[in-house]
């Protein structure tokens, strides 16, 4: 049995400020998802964590994405891998690069850069 591990990542953050968005979503009595409803929502279906991205502005990429969700893996060790590993499974291990940045980072990765996103 494996452990899933989920992030909610909110799109085109960009967009809450596109006047063409804003009317359309008015339109249909909506509004934009905020930062603290993503966050919120994330704590409410068990998430790792919460992150925003927007291709357009560059805040945070789907580059950064991936790298939160390497960072939620690496941090979350999965407790039914065995102990007992072959040589064959160390020594492959052992190649791995070490990232010793990953485990620097907190689970709040630019979280003060990204305040809104689109909740799909």
């Amino acid at each position: 049995m494996s452990r899933l591990i989920t992030l909610l990542v909110g799109c085109k953050s960009d967009l809450r400020t596109d006047l063409t968005t804003l009317v359309e979503l008015s339109n249909h009595r909506q509004t934009p998802v905020s930062y603290d409803q993503g966050t919120s929502m994330s704590k409410q279906i068990g998430a790792a964590t919460y992150i925003e991205c927007s291709s357009l502005s560059s805040e945070n990429s789907v580059r950064d994405i991936f790298h939160v969700a390497t960072l939620a893996c690496v941090n979350k060790p999965n407790k039914n891998v065995k102990r007992n590993q072959s040589k064959r499974a160390t020594k492959r291990i052992s190649h791995v690069p070490s990232r010793p940045e990953l485990s620097t980072v907190s689970p709040d990765l630019r979280k003060d850069k990204a305040r809104s996103c689109t909740v799909m």
